[in-house]
C-alpha cells in the first residue's frame, strides 16, 4: 500500500487539495486505515468467526466499526499535526508505538518480552502497520500545513495522553455501543 501510495501520489494529491490540509488529511489516513483494516479481513476470512482478530468478526460491520476506530485515530492526528509540526517518522513512530502498546490486548509486547527477536520482528511488523496510514497521510498532505513549532517533551507526552484517552474512548464507549448495535455472534 505504501508503494502504491507514493506512486500515485501526485494525482492523490490533487484529490486531497478539494479540502484543507486537515480534512484532506483526515480523510486520507481515514481511507487508509480502512484499506489496512480490509487487508486484515482478507487475511482473517478463513478463519473461523471466533478465532478472527478483527474489530468485528462480521467482515462488513468490521469495517463499519473501522470507520469510527481510524476517524477518531485520524481526528486525533488532525488535532496533534495542527498544534506541532510532527513529522512523517514522527507520526509513522507514535503511531506505530500506539499500535505496538495496544494491538491485541498487549499481546505484542508481551511477545517481545518472551521471545526477542521473533516478538521484535512481529513487533516491527506491528508498528509499521499502525504507522504507514497516517504517515502517507502526512505524505499526501505535507506541504499545505500552517508553520507549527517542532513537536518537543510537551508534544510527546500530549500524544502519548491524547492515543490513551482515544483507546480508553474507543474501547470502553464508541466500541461497546456499536456491540450492542451489533453483537458478535
Amino acid at each position: 500500500m505504501a508503494a502504491a501510495v507514493h506512486r500515485c501520489r501526485e494525482p492523490l494529491r490533487r484529490v486531497l487539495d478539494r479540502w484543507p490540509a486537515g480534512g484532506a488529511f483526515w480523510v486520507a489516513g481515514g481511507v487508509g486505515g480502512l484499506l489496512t483494516e480490509s487487508f486484515a479481513i482478507l487475511g482473517n476470512l478463513s478463519k473461523p468467526p471466533a478465532d478472527r482478530i478483527l474489530l468485528h468478526p462480521q467482515p462488513a460491520v468490521d469495517l463499519l466499526f473501522g470507520v469510527f476506530y481510524y476517524g477518531l485515530f485520524m481526528g486525533l492526528w488532525v488535532f496533534l499535526r495542527g498544534r506541532w509540526s510532527f513529522s512523517k517518522t514522527g507520526v509513522f513512530v507514535v503511531s506505530g508505538l500506539f499500535g505496538l502498546a495496544t494491538e491485541q490486548g498487549g499481546a505484542i509486547v508481551k511477545g517481545i518480552v518472551a521471545r526477542p527477536i521473533l516478538g521484535g520482528l512481529l513487533g516491527f511488523l506491528v508498528m509499521s502497520v499502525y504507522g504507514v496510514f497516517p504517515a502517507q497521510a502526512l505524505h499526501l498532505t505535507e506541504g499545505r500545513w500552517p508553520a507549527r513549532p517542532r513537536p518537543g517533551f510537551r508534544a510527546v507526552g500530549t500524544a502519548a495522553l491524547g492515543f490513551f484517552l482515544f483507546w480508553a474512548f474507543y474501547g470502553l464507549g464508541v466500541h461497546r455501543a456499536l456491540l450492542m448495535a451489533f453483537p458478535k455472534f
